[in-house]
């Protein structure tokens, strides 16, 4: 791998845009079944760092792009805070685009948008825990979807931008109604709240097998759902003037094959008129799977991102000044960056590893970070026939939270609720 390298088409948003007070982060969790051994710890970092060559980069300023740089090193290892997801401060963090952290039993990694997605920052994390695991138990785990054995060399796939490889000379226009949003009481800025729920995957799967759904399909429409209840209870016609919608990161993966472990999504949002009448939830899940049905397809979604590359390779854009750029970028991302929806469910599904892991793994979370104009959002992830769904918040105000847990509850899935309890 080279010195340096460019930014993915998707990354290039995430600079132009933090501040001191916000870095776009999200948060991968692994439980095991003992304590952490910190000194284990950090020599399986050493490792998975050189299998991983693209997250042992800094992020530096050109003329015209910002650009990653390799450094050697690796970060410090901290110990786990009660509010996570906190801005990255580079230098402290020597520079590095995540902060690995641990507390007793749970191994936790916080990543910056610009280096990675969740299908990305899941397999680094897997792969650190699979070497933790060598290093203690003497463990030989087997290489899989979301485990790369650090002894193997790196290859060049896995740190392409596939965003150039895949893009094609269709396009499609990107502009759609606004969102309903909603508002209430704030928290410091260095607070975010968080209530996790753990429920059976196959409790999920059978309600969603009984409206003839998938458990991702199942898992939007409730969210969508929620909103819906809240946009009501407002009681306003201004309020329902706006579509209810949210936003679904899409995995391009699926539909075009890379290793990547950089940025290689997209995004949908997927809504309802709230302002033609009352909606029930069938109706709702309707719209929700004839919309991703119809959207997530391999020619629309090419169709999406090659819109982006397109206006990336722009000669009058790629010869703006960076400054010039950023101040472009932050402005568009001020007005429209969450016009367009309400909330944000990301789902990583059903996460398998080695069977060799499995005793020493008890569970996975994934939580996103502070939103820039949502006030909550949920990541979703299942893992040894348990589903975790943590919602992240940045107001005292639950509403959409106790929507969604009431929702599956009276629906008989049984949800064990978690809270950092904090208002």
């Amino acid at each position: 791998m080279r010195n340096w390298f460019k930014l993915d088409n998707a990354a290039n948003i995430y600079p132009s845009t933090q501040t001191s007070e916000w870095t776009a982060m999200f948060r991968i969790s692994v439980t095991l079944s003992d304590d952490v051994d910190l000194r284990i710890l950090e020599e399986a970092q050493i490792h998975t760092l050189k299998r991983f060559p693209s997250f042992a980069s800094r992020l530096r300023k050109g003329l015209f792009w910002h650009f990653f740089e390799h450094i050697d090193g690796a970060p410090p290892i901290l110990e786990d805070i009660y509010n996570p997801t906190q801005p990255l401060r580079f230098r402290r963090n020597r520079y590095f685009m995540y902060r690995l952290l641990y507390r007793k039993n749970r191994i936790s990694a916080e990543f910056f948008h610009a280096l990675t997605d969740g299908t990305g920052a899941m397999t680094f994390l897997l792969s650190l825990v699979a070497e933790y695991l060598h290093l203690k138990n003497g463990l030989h785990v087997m290489p899989s979807k979301y485990v790369f054995r650090c002894s193997d060399s790196p290859q060049a796939e896995e740190y392409e931008d596939a965003f150039l490889r895949y893009a094609g000379s269709n396009v499609t226009g990107l502009s759609e109604r606004p969102s309903y949003r909603y508002t209430g009481t704030a928290v410091p800025l260095n607070k975010l709240l968080i209530i996790s729920g753990e429920m059976p995957t196959e409790a999920l799967h059978d309600k969603a097998k009984e409206y003839r759904t998938s458990i991702g399909v199942f898992l939007a429409a409730v969210l969508l759902y929620s909103v819906y209840k809240k946009q009501k209870s407002e009681m306003s016609k201004r309020a329902l003037r706006h579509d209810a919608k949210i936003s679904l990161p899409i995995n391009l993966r699926r539909f075009f094959p890379t290793k990547t472990v950089r940025n290689f999504s997209s995004y949908i949002n997927p809504g309802i008129k709230s302002r033609l009448g009352d909606y029930s939830f069938e109706e709702v899940l309707a719209q929700v799977e004839h919309f991703m049905g119809m959207n997530i397809t391999e020619k629309e979604l090419n169709a999406r991102f090659s819109g982006n590359v397109k206006i990336e390779k722009n000669l009058l854009l790629r010869i703006v000044p960076l400054f010039l750029k950023d101040q472009i970028l932050k402005i568009g991302h001020d007005l429209l960056g969450n016009r367009y929806s309400a909330s944000t469910i990301s789902n990583l599904g059903k996460v398998e590893v080695d069977e060799a892991m499995r005793p020493f793994i008890t569970r996975i979370d994934f939580m996103l970070g502070r939103s820039y104009g949502k006030r909550s959002s949920c990541g979703c992830v299942s893992y040894n026939g348990n589903t975790v769904i943590t919602f992240s918040r940045t107001i005292v105000e639950a509403d959409i939270e106790r929507n969604f847990f009431r929702q599956l509850v009276e629906m008989g899935i049984p949800v064990a609720i978690e809270s950092n309890g904090r208002g």
